[in-house]
């Protein structure tokens, strides 16, 4: 980040994202962005009732955006929330959200606008499951340590987070396999081919394992810096920065952590209605793959 405020001084927005549920390190994140003057806007889409530091996820930052998308720990089916800290910002938002008309008896428009309401529908439907937010939380960590005992003999890694500051909302259980175990493996831009070794297995190969069984696995998020409409723009890594490049190979994959994690990871089966048993045959087909 500081890099990336050397190489473009003029930027006054950083989007942090708590990806799968999990804190993200706000705090020196935040620091950051004060020293720069830039607010700080939380994704907090995925962590609706993670904890960092005693604060739940969406109140670190200036704003923070919660997602009730179908796919989340709470849901409405689609829609989601804005939280601010002031009541100009509130009213703000609810103008743009209500396509900026003004006071007047006709649609009158100062400024552009937004149809971006979720109705009373969903509204209700998402208050209706907030009790059971705690519930949720509880059963996804299940979930997450029944993957993490039943996959600790493998040569692989579950989604980590900070112990001692955040306490996450296990949203998503992934993991990513060891370099070393990784076979043979080449991406396109919409597909994979591997080649199965013994011992070893690539994120396709587990994946393409479960759909036989019809479970549903996802590869993890591929990098905004990877994707084809922002491939000409310049990023930010670990180790320094780069231009756009033709194709994800052409990254260096012990610089750019993203690339790597995109590279060596996927997202697991994760529904709070899996049952036990279940998860013990996801766990099982996990491990054929490495055999």
């Amino acid at each position: 980040m500081r890099e990336a405020f050397r190489l473009f001084p003029d930027v006054k927005i950083v989007i942090l994202t708590h990806l799968y549920g999990t804190p993200a390190k706000a705090d020196a994140i935040r620091s950051i962005c004060k020293a720069h003057d830039a607010l700080l806007i939380e994704d907090a889409a995925e962590s609706l009732g993670a904890i960092y530091k005693g604060k739940q996820t969406g109140n670190i930052g200036d704003y923070g955006v919660i997602s009730f998308n179908g796919n989340k720990i709470i849901t409405g089916s689609n829609g989601g929330m804005l939280l601010v800290n002031d009541e100009y910002s509130a009213n703000k938002a609810r103008k743009w959200s209500t396509q900026s008309r003004e006071a007047a008896p006709w649609y009158q428009h100062e400024e552009i606008g937004y149809n971006y309401r979720i109705s009373n529908v969903v509204a209700g439907v998402v208050r209706g499951q907030w009790k059971y937010l705690k519930i949720h939380i509880e059963e996804k960590k299940r979930i997450y340590k029944r993957y993490k005992k039943g996959l600790e003999d493998l040569p692989i890694q579950m989604n980590p987070w900070d112990v001692e500051n955040s306490s996450p909302n296990f949203w998503l259980s992934c993991m990513t396999i060891n370099k070393e175990a990784m076979c043979e493996t080449q991406r396109s831009e919409c597909g994979a081919t591997y080649r199965s070794e013994r011992g070893k297995s690539c994120p396709t190969e587990i994946l393409d394992a479960l759909k036989n069984f019809h479970a549903e696995g996802r590869p993890i998020w591929k990098p905004m810096h990877l994707q084809p409409i922002y491939r000409n723009n310049s990023f930010i890594t670990k180790n320094g920065s780069g231009r756009g490049c033709s194709s994800m190979y052409q990254h260096n994959s012990s610089e750019d952590i993203g690339a790597d994690i995109f590279e060596r990871g996927l997202c697991l089966p994760s529904d709070n209605k899996m049952t036990e048993e279940q998860q013990k045959i996801i766990i099982e087909i996990i491990h054929r793959c490495f055999q």
